[in-house]
């Protein structure tokens, strides 16, 4: 079974498909619109114009050319949009890392990618002062360059300026311990920017929230596709992304019409939302990463107007291939991934690379403008996971010069040709929006002092899945330190993210009849211990008017919602397995038991225990209690 959508065919050059040559043309038209909103900051097209041009000049002064990579390492803000762009009209691809991933991982990545420059601030330019030859640049040092247009117009370049080439780097977990970097060409993104404005149209009078974290495709979508409409791109607060309270705010005052959230995040926003609040002046809001529930879906429709779209797709096909657009169905029992977007190629293949017959499940295969370059230095995973023409001999309509991206994951058709998701064909797994290969965390756990072995997996489901790491000490390794010097490890290694909730010491590894690592049984182990870990010790509420021991209460809490047996005063939420949904749980049950009006934003922003339960008492002592 195969699913096509291709634009209408007409002639076009290289300039049709790069984002530099569209941009300037965009920007030339309309200089005074407003481009970016970042708190009280706007900043017009033409005063963006001026600042990426500039920062270009810069990264070309300092030898970067057309094929080089750029680190771009910032909060989110209008210098992280600058930077994204000044390295794209240098002719780079950027490769976005997270502020708050740890060093080492940070390291690892420019050593992977081997950068040309990096683009920083000067608050975090010495986390890179142990990378010899690498230049750093700060916004002050780019302040004192001229914007110029030889970046993009320089005679020497300009013949060798092609729309197939990379435009961003886009990490995502490895299954050997390596993270992948997938390689995103001009053409990919261009396409995928075209696609979303052929069916979710902006102009000049709409605003786009910017969101998302600089390590998911979506932040490319959140960035270039308003821009090049004539769109606003609004942005929310750094280390604010997870705060329902600060995105509701923009969502109103700001006018956004135009919102992407994750499913995890769209349930949690209306969850922490009064119920009678409405966001009909949100016009369409685009929703992905995970599966996505028909319920979920009913009490969207029920608070807003605006059009809901399920969109599927991993990094490897730049943003998304599927499109789905929800209908006000209130008897809906089934949400599809819908059918290919435009200039995309879907086949849905059994494990022999034979098309299944139509309406039976099978592995999809993607293909079109949109599938990346491949992975960057690694020949052998790209060769893999992306399969030409001419490797699929029971597949004889494919497009002869056609690349298809092996995806894993497991779909079926329905008559229309819209895609229904079934789950994956291999170990990766999703938490709460996030890929993970479970293989990476087990490498990385090989790594730590004193353990023999390691296996992670998953369990649960939905906002409760977690991961749980089961490790076999070295012969003569003392056991009971072993699980919280293997997270004090990992976190220095892994984001947050990755660090499992649970670790435990096992004398040996389970085994199949075959031979083989039995994971349903460790899966099993894992929902048992972690039923039996949450504590059974009810706390009362706090008596009006008298004293209370806030920190014993907030480890109680957190023991309660995170199912650890007990939390340090230096624990993160977030390293202990909290994720957005328990924030929720978390506020909710200490408004209660400590009466008191308690921003969602304040764990958000103090996550480890003691700062929290200091800005609790100063909440306490500055607001009424009931």
């Amino acid at each position: 079974m195969t699913t096509v959508q291709a634009s209408a065919d007409r002639p076009s050059t290289d300039a049709d498909h790069r984002l530099d040559a569209l941009l300037l043309e965009r920007w030339e038209r309309d200089p005074a619109l407003p481009a970016i909103v970042s708190g009280e900051t706007v900043l017009t097209v033409g005063e963006l114009r001026e600042r990426v041009l500039r920062t270009a000049a810069v990264l070309r002064a300092h030898g970067v050319r057309a094929g080089d990579r750029v680190v771009i390492h910032h909060d989110r803000s209008v210098e992280f949009v600058v930077a994204v762009l000044g390295a794209m009209f240098a002719g780079a691809a950027h490769v976005a890392l997270g502020v708050d991933d740890p060093p080492q991982r940070t390291l690892r990545a420019v050593q992977d990618c081997a950068p040309r420059a990096v683009l920083t601030n000067s608050a975090l330019r010495d986390r890179f002062s142990g990378v010899p030859d690498l230049v750093v640049l700060t916004d002050e040092e780019c302040a004192t360059y001229s914007p110029t247009l030889e970046p993009v117009r320089d005679a020497s370049d300009a013949s060798d300026a092609s729309a197939d080439d990379p435009v961003a780097v886009i990490h995502t977990s490895g299954s050997t311990g390596r993270p992948k970097a997938s390689l995103i060409s001009h053409r990919a993104l261009v396409s995928r920017i075209k696609a979303l404005q052929t069916t979710h149209r902006m102009d000049e009078r709409d605003r786009m929230l910017h969101h998302t974290v600089c390590t998911f495709d979506m932040h490319l979508g959140e960035l270039y596709w308003p821009l090049l409409a004539g769109a606003t791109v609004v942005i929310a607060a750094p280390g604010r992304h997870r705060d329902a309270d600060h995105l509701a705010e923009l969502i109103r005052d700001q006018g956004i019409t135009t919102v992407y959230f994750g499913v995890s995040q769209l349930e949690l926003f209306l969850l922490t939302r009064d119920p009678a609040e409405r966001y009909d002046g949100l016009r369409q809001v685009l929703t992905g990463g995970e599966v996505l529930g028909p319920e979920l879906v009913k009490r969207f429709h029920a608070r807003s107007t605006a059009s809901l779209t399920n969109i599927y797709g991993p990094s490897e096909c730049t943003i998304y291939c599927t499109a789905w657009v929800l209908p006000r169905d209130p008897d809906l029992d089934t949400v599809l991934i819908g059918p290919a977007i435009q200039d995309t190629e879907l086949w849905i293949l059994d494990e022999n690379g034979t098309p299944v017959a139509d309406g039976e499940p099978g592995e999809l295969y993607i293909g079109g403008a949109g599938v990346a370059l491949g992975y960057l230095n690694r020949p052998e995973l790209t060769a893999e996971r992306f399969l030409d023409a001419e490797r699929l001999p029971n597949v004889p309509s494919v497009s002869p010069h056609c690349r298809l991206y092996r995806s894993g994951d497991l779909v079926r058709a329905r008559p229309d040709g819209a895609l229904e998701f079934l789950g994956r064909a291999d170990r990766q797994v999703k938490i709460r929006g996030i890929r993970i290969e479970p293989g990476e965390i087990e490498e990385t756990a090989k790594r730590c002092t004193g353990v023999g072995q390691a296996a992670v997996v998953a369990h649960g489901s939905g906002a409760e899945k977690r991961l749980a790491a089961f490790v076999v000490p070295e012969e003569g390794v003392a056991p009971g330190s072993l699980p919280s010097s293997v997270r004090e490890a990992l976190l220095t290694w892994l984001p947050p993210y990755m660090v499992p909730s649970a670790i435990e010491v096992a004398d040996e590894l389970p085994l199949t009849p075959n031979g083989k690592l039995d994971r349903r049984l460790l899966e099993t182990w894992a929902a048992k211990r972690s039923a039996e870990s949450a504590p059974a010790r009810p706390v009362q509420r706090a008596p009006v008017g008298e004293s209370v021991d806030v920190e014993s209460v907030v480890s109680e809490v957190w023991c309660e919602v995170l199912q650890v047996s007990e939390v340090g005063r230096d624990d993160d939420f977030f390293d202990l397995g909290g994720d957005s949904f328990k924030v929720l749980r978390v506020v909710e049950t200490l408004r209660e038991r400590l009466r008191a009006d308690i921003p969602l934003a304040a764990l958000l922003l103090e996550p480890t225990a003691a700062d929290f339960s200091e800005e609790l008492r100063r909440i306490m002592a500055d607001g009424p209690t009931d």
